[in-house]
């Protein structure tokens, strides 16, 4: 199954407490449903578990996450 990294964005402050929450086992479902906004802003269709990866290294920092999807052939083939 293809997977996707969605990044959404964040400040430093925000990233640090959410990467202290998630990696202490709490739940993320607000971001979750963001990041299943935006497989399907992609085209893709979301079909997976999304998955925390971590903080990304830009300024301001974001929060990265991948998500498996599946592609509609008929809609990547136009």
């Amino acid at each position: 199954m293809p997977v996707i990294r969605i990044e959404l964005d964040s400040d430093r402050e925000r990233a640090k407490k959410f990467h202290q929450k998630v990696t202490s086992g709490a739940p993320f479902p607000k971001e979750r449903e963001l990041v299943v906004e935006g497989a399907w802003a992609r085209g893709f269709t979301p079909t997976g578990t999304v998955h925390y990866r971590g903080i990304s290294n830009g300024q301001p920092p974001g929060l990265k996450f991948d998500v498996e999807v599946a592609i509609d052939h008929e809609e990547h083939q136009h």
